[in-house]
C-alpha cells in the first residue's frame, strides 16, 4: 500500500503545524543496529520507528497530555539530500501518526549529527499537535 498526500493535505499539515507547532527530536547512535555504521536508516525501517516513538515520548507535548498511540505507514518525501559518495547525508519522510487528540501526517528529517557519522538526528521541526 502506497502512502500519498496531496497538496492540500501538505497545505493542512504546515497551517497545523503554524497554529500548533513544535520541535521533537532523538539522536541515536549510528551502529549496533542502528542505521548501521554508515547509513541513515530508511524511512519505514524500525530503527526511524523506534526513534520517532523515542522522539514524541520526550515532546514537551508529552508532559502536557500527548500520547503516542500508533504510528501508521512512513514513507519518503522527495528526494535524498547525497555527499560526495553519493551516501545519504538528509532525508525526509513523513508518518501517518494517530495521538489522543486526533490523526495527523507528521514531516521529519533525519541527518548526521557530526562528519564521523556516529549519530543520527531525528527531527520534527513542526509537530502538528
Amino acid at each position: 500500500m502506497t502512502m500519498s498526500f496531496s497538496k492540500s493535505n501538505l497545505m493542512t499539515g504546515i497551517a497545523f503545524a503554524a497554529l500548533f507547532g513544535g520541535v521533537i527530536a532523538t539522536l541515536r547512535l549510528a551502529t549496533g543496529g542502528y542505521g548501521g555504521p554508515a547509513s541513515i536508516p530508511e524511512c519505514n525501517s524500525n530503527t526511524t520507528r523506534d526513534m520517532l516513538q523515542d522522539a514524541f515520548k520526550n515532546a514537551p507535548q508529552a508532559a502536557l497530555g500527548l500520547k503516542l498511540l500508533k504510528i501508521g505507514e512512513i514513507g519518503v518525501v522527495g528526494k535524498d539530500l547525497l555527499d560526495d559518495n553519493n551516501e545519504v547525508r538528509h532525508r525526509v519522510c513523513v508518518a501517518d501518526v494517530f495521538t489522543n487528540l486526533g490523526r495527523k501526517p507528521v514531516y521529519f528529517n533525519m541527518s548526521w549529527v557530526d562528519a564521523q557519522k556516529s549519530q543520527i538526528y531525528l527531527e520534527a521541526p513542526m509537530l502538528p499537535f
